[in-house]
């Protein structure tokens, strides 16, 4: 791979602050979202994946008649085929079902069951605690500082990131 024609002799490139302030944002948005994320699957560890836990969070909140694929992929910002697993293992636990959708046999809606009804009911309050622990040493001002902060990325992402600008 050739190098970028204004790399400086040590590999970087020759960046004004602030744009060397967007590649430390992005090193410390990074190393934030590793550390939390490594306490709040220590929190889950003896519930279940976090992934598990975010598909049973999702069909707690969803009506009766679940969801589908495609609409949990969306929320969770997976593919599809990557919740195939995850719905086969939450399923072999009777935790989930699956259930064809009589008006158009070709959409499948996932469902909990009873049992993963009553298990989401016990484990979601559990995560929440585990949540508010794991950052409750944050200062009410700097939670307000980041919950708008992120806000912000996420907007701008959303609307000029790789996947939602015509770039």
């Amino acid at each position: 791979m050739k190098p970028l024609s204004d790399t400086q002799p040590h590999g970087h490139l020759a960046l004004q602050p602030h744009e060397r302030a967007l590649i430390g944002m992005w090193l410390r948005l990074a190393k934030c979202y590793n550390l939390a994320l490594r306490d709040v699957r220590a929190s889950l560890r003896d519930a279940c994946t976090l992934p598990q836990f975010d598909v049973l969070s999702q069909l707690k909140r969803s009506d009766e008649r679940g969801l589908t694929f495609s609409e949990l992929s969306r929320l969770l910002l997976v593919t599809a085929g990557n919740l195939t697993g995850i719905i086969d293992r939450l399923e072999e636990q009777g935790l989930v079902r699956r259930e064809t959708n009589p008006e158009d046999r070709r959409e499948t809606f996932i469902k909990l069951t009873e049992k993963g009804r009553d298990y989401a009911t016990e484990i979601i309050p559990k995560h929440e605690r585990d949540l508010v622990k794991i950052f409750s040493g944050l200062k009410p001002e700097t939670v307000d500082h980041l919950r708008s902060g992120l806000a912000d990325l996420r907007k701008h992402l959303d609307t000029h990131g790789r996947h939602g600008s015509d770039e």
